[in-house]
Parts: structure tokens; sequence; C-alpha cells
């Protein structure tokens, strides 16, 4: 049995689906259609790219799995991509708008963040970004447009649900806690959810897990 089969059989299982919004590893870049319509993997087929745009990947990664492999690193900027609405930058899809900062949070006037931009960005991460921007660096994991890393999950999730007992119970929260208190699923949930939604697994790099 497939680990996709198996994870909906555990959702048919009765597996619950909690409430809250995850959101990981989705960003944007402009896509060239093929003859069929199909998005291209033609990346160095893409429009000119800017600094911010090189900075909002390399920020991504120094923020997300930091000390991961450069083959995770570049199929995470490969998620980003493959997510693109016509005509958003690079930029504009990773900050939605809020700058800086956490994932899954915003400021006044800007969308959720779908992943972390919190940390500086490197002069290695920001050589990669070119690299793959420029068409240098290929993906190797095709249709992957999600990604997230299981372990990481469950221990936000499981510090999370321990804030909100705490709220229930009158006691003040941690500067952490406050900040992991939008950690609403386990990793399984956010497997369930994305393959509901449609998404199936592609493969793992590391201990990150990669979804269309």
């Amino acid at each position: 049995m497939t680990q996709q089969n198996r994870l909906l059989a555990g959702l048919a299982a009765g597996t619950a689906i909690v409430s809250g919004l995850v959101v990981l590893g989705v960003a944007a870049w402009p896509r060239r259609q093929d003859g069929e319509g199909q998005p291209s993997e033609a990346w160095q087929t893409a429009p000119t790219y800017s600094e911010a745009d090189v900075e909002a990947g390399a920020r991504m990664l120094a923020s997300e799995n930091p000390r991961g492999s450069r083959a995770l690193h570049i199929e995470q900027i490969f998620t980003q991509l493959r997510s693109a609405k016509l005509g958003q930058s690079l930029f504009d899809r990773i900050t939605a708008g809020s700058g800086w900062g956490e994932q899954g949070e915003r400021t006044r006037g800007g969308g959720v963040r779908p992943v972390s931009t919190a940390e500086p960005a490197t002069p290695a991460f920001r050589a990669l970004v070119r690299q793959i921007l420029d068409g240098r660096a290929q993906s190797v994991l095709p249709g992957a447009r999600r990604f997230f890393e299981p372990d990481a999950q469950d221990r936000a999730f499981g510090i999370a649900e321990h804030a909100r007992a705490k709220q229930r119970n009158g006691v003040p929260l941690t500067e952490q806690e406050q900040r992991l208190l939008k950690y609403r699923r386990s990793a399984q949930q956010v497997r369930m959810k994305w393959l509901l939604e449609g998404s199936r697994f592609v493969d793992r790099i590391g201990s990150v897990e990669f979804y269309t």
C-alpha cells in the first residue's frame, strides 16, 4: 500500500481533522505554458528577476530548514515557482505584502506569509537562488508545490496545544507559546488536509516531505 493510500485509509478509520491553517512552502513565479497547456519546467525562460526576488528566496532558505542540503533548498524554491500566479513576483508571493517575518503571520494591509522570512539572507543562499532563477539549478521533483517538516510540525503543535490548555486555565503564555498558537494541526492532520484537497505525496528529502 502506498503512503498516500495508507493516509487515506487512516482518514476513513476516523482520524480527526481539526480546524485551523497551516500554510507551508508556497510562493510564486510566472509560468510559461507548453503546447499541451501544462506548466513548463524550463525555468530559464522565466522573466528577468529583481534583487528583491533573490533576497526573498534567500531569506526563506535562511528561515526554513537552513541546515538542509542543497538539494532540499533547490526543491523548496521550486515549490514557490510552481505555485505562481501570472505576473506575481517571487518577492510578492513570499512576503504576501506583509514584508519580512514569521510564516503564518501578517501585517496590516498585507496577507498571511506562506513561509518564514524572519532570518537574514546569506551570500550563499543568494547565490543559490540566482542559480535557480537563471536556470542553472534544476528540480528533480516535478510537480511539487508544498513542503513541510513533520517532526517540526508535531513539536510546534504540541507546544500550541499546551499553550491553549494554559489559556483555558488563565495562565499567562510565553512569547514562544503565543507565536505558536497558530499551529492547529499535527503532521498527520496536515497530510490528511492536503490529500483531501487533491494533493499527492511526491517524495521526501531529509526530514522534509513534498506534495503537489
